[in-house]
């Protein structure tokens, strides 16, 4: 027997969707509709100091989404924390024994188990390391995908289940294609076990790649997001279709969707095939793969991360008459390193393999 399961990236809900009606269709054929619960519900708890925004949705969203036909809730991402451990785990609460990857470390890091037909399916939600994941600094929080413990977890998960499905959050953020740490990251899921490996978190799509014979995703970008931007590219997705025969993973389609206002829609197949066909032209040829994600690194590097790692010092990280104004300011009036943007810095995968690549390139221009 045939069955359907679909993915899409991150929601934030200020607001209710709509769907259009092609949307609702393709969701009403699924046995699994899943999302990335990007932030916790309103109303409990207090923004945490971190780098970054802090954001929330609203306390209507589980009962807007499971309206819609969503059955499955990834929530390991670094925003789920945003407003402490009482919210995370009311949101938790919220969506039910559907949510993914939060909770405590037994909790968090556990496969959920559908059986359909007597098919076994096992979900996973990961993400990179940042505030709010478990890497032994709390007692609640999300998985971290670079635990010492998953790889074995995985490889003993497979053995449980049918399809073993990994969802995880990590990348550089507005970048069209992913680095090749999380290449290299995501490949070794699959080498313990994983039968798809499935990101978001840079809120653009990328491409997508067969590693022996298995599916990886790279970004499905936003699905729902209020608020942070409303650029086209933010408000563009990919909703993506799996499609399982006996226990198999028979086809993996992506298909773009578009947020404008409320209303979330189906892009045409024919918009959807040149534009990923684009996308994934970027992983195929090493040289070129390799120079876009060198220039990246430094356009990072100068536009960003510079500034990231002079800044908890209170240094300069350039010279205008406007950043040694705001440099002769932090001297005088805040003396004190800014440890949580050095955490930031160096702790998060992403922040810290761009700039490590970014300043080996530079380096070696000298």
């Amino acid at each position: 027997m045939q069955h359907k399961l679909l993915f899409v990236g991150d929601v934030v809900l200020q607001s209710e969707p709509s769907f259009s009606s092609e949307l609702r269709a393709l969701i009403a054929e699924q046995h699994i509709c899943c999302c990335n619960v990007e932030a916790p519900l309103a109303g409990v708890g207090a923004a945490d100091a971190k780098t970054g925004p802090t954001i929330q949705q609203r306390k209507e969203a589980p009962i807007w989404l499971r309206n819609l036909g969503f059955n499955l809730f990834a929530m390991a991402n670094n925003h789920i924390l945003d407003y402490g451990k009482e919210a995370m785990l009311q949101t938790m609460q919220a969506f039910g024994e559907d949510a993914i990857g939060v909770g405590d470390e037994d909790q968090a890091y556990d496969m959920l188990v559908k059986n359909i037909d007597n098919i076994r399916y096992g979900f996973l939600a990961y993400a990179e390391n940042g505030y709010g994941a478990l890497n032994g600094d709390r007692s609640h929080g999300y998985a971290w995908v670079n635990h010492p413990r998953v790889n074995k977890d995985l490889a003993r998960y497979k053995q449980q289940v049918d399809v073993l499905i990994v969802q995880v959050h990590a990348g550089v953020e507005m970048v069209d294609f992913p680095i090749p740490e999380w290449r290299n990251r995501y490949r070794e899921l699959v080498d313990h076990g994983a039968d798809i490996v499935i990101a978001h978190h840079p809120h653009v799509v990328q491409g997508q790649e067969i590693y022996k014979g298995k599916h990886i995703i790279y970004s499905l970008g936003n699905f729902y997001f209020d608020g942070i931007t409303d650029t086209l590219a933010w408000r563009t997705g990919a909703a993506l279709q799996l499609t399982v025969e006996r226990g198999v993973i028979q086809q993996a389609e992506l298909r773009l969707t578009r947020k404008d206002d409320t209303s979330v829609s189906l892009r045409s197949k024919e918009e959807t095939a040149l534009q990923l066909s684009a996308l994934n032209e970027k992983l195929l040829d090493d040289s070129h793969y390799t120079k876009l994600v060198d220039d990246i690194a430094v356009d990072q590097w100068q536009r960003h991360h510079k500034n990231y790692y002079a800044k908890p010092f209170n240094g300069l990280s350039s010279y205008s008459f406007k950043a040694l104004a705001k440099h002769i300011k932090r001297m005088v009036f805040n003396r004190e390193v800014d440890y949580s943007l050095l955490w930031h810095n160096m702790e998060i995968e992403s922040n810290f393999w761009i700039a490590r690549r970014a300043i080996r390139k530079l380096q070696s221009k000298k």
